[in-house]
């Protein structure tokens, strides 16, 4: 997978295969129904290759929703009631901010950004201050340890230590990585979910702005930096909870829909198709 979407079919089915029998054990044969999340602004052609996997992989059905709504539904927010709620799903290719009410999305925009370049970006700047190139593993690790998003919060610097290759003699080094590094390569991935998020705003209707000042849950690996919850605040004036399983909910409400299709009503199945 690449930015939320399938870039190699091949890979792709054998990591679904593996998931199934992974999670089906010996009952795999009664798999009938699978429920995939992608981003809110796959293309079609997108969306058809992610069916086709679920077909080849074993599935009876299948069924494509966004990610947001699935991660609306796994965290348990009220989508059914007309106020408005909205997700934030910070994902590790791409990103999602959805509005939905009365059962279905209302509003969504999707940037090709998420945790992944926060990684990579990690990787160059260690790389152009130290003259070390470490893995992406080691990037991510130091993300998740001291990672920190720059905002008017008073949180700690605080540091880790990476090992990498250092570019002058191939030989390992050991370099020290602080929370400003991370908080400088988060924040062109930041700036982009603040715009992102301020033109959903700019679209929203009155009747429902107070229901989304009242009810936006973050979720996914990413919104658990230090500090992200107060810099949308700063930008955007929406106060915002972190979800409490931000790395599996979108699976949840995946699962849910997938046990009970009737969660998504026909008419909703289409908006979360669209």
């Amino acid at each position: 997978l690449r930015q939320g979407v399938i870039e190699s079919i091949a890979q792709a089915e054998a990591l679904l295969v593996y998931a199934i029998d992974k999670g089906a054990g010996e009952k795999k044969d009664s798999i009938d129904r699978i429920v995939i999340g992608i981003p809110g602004d796959a293309s079609e052609v997108e969306k058809r290759a992610v069916e086709e996997i679920g077909i080849k992989a074993g599935a009876s059905h299948v069924l494509v929703i966004s990610e947001g709504l699935s991660a609306a539904i796994g965290a348990g927010l009220p989508i059914a009631e007309a106020a408005g709620t909205m997700v934030i799903d910070i994902g590790a290719g791409s990103s999602d901010i959805v509005v939905i009410s009365l059962g279905g999305i209302t509003d969504i925009e999707t940037i090709r950004d998420g945790g992944d370049d926060i990684d990579k970006n990690i990787v160059d700047m260690v790389k152009d201050l130290y003259n070390v190139e470490i893995g992406i593993h080691e990037a991510e690790k130091a993300k998740i340890e001291i990672g920190l998003v720059h905002s008017s919060a008073d949180d700690e610097n605080i540091t880790t230590t990476a090992i990498g290759k250092s570019m002058e003699t191939n030989k390992p080094k050991q370099v020290e990585l602080d929370s400003k590094l991370v908080a400088d390569a988060a924040e062109p991935i930041v700036v982009k979910l603040i715009e992102a998020i301020s033109v959903i705003l700019e679209r929203m209707s009155p009747e429902l702005i107070s229901g989304v000042y009242n009810k936006t849950v973050v979720v996914g690996g990413t919104s658990q930096l230090r500090g992200l919850k107060d810099r949308i605040f700063e930008e955007v004036g929406i106060p915002v909870e972190i979800s409490d399983d931000p790395m599996t909910v979108v699976a949840k409400g995946a699962a849910i829909v997938a046990a009970e299709p009737r969660a998504l009503e026909p008419e909703v199945r289409l908006k979360a198709m669209k």
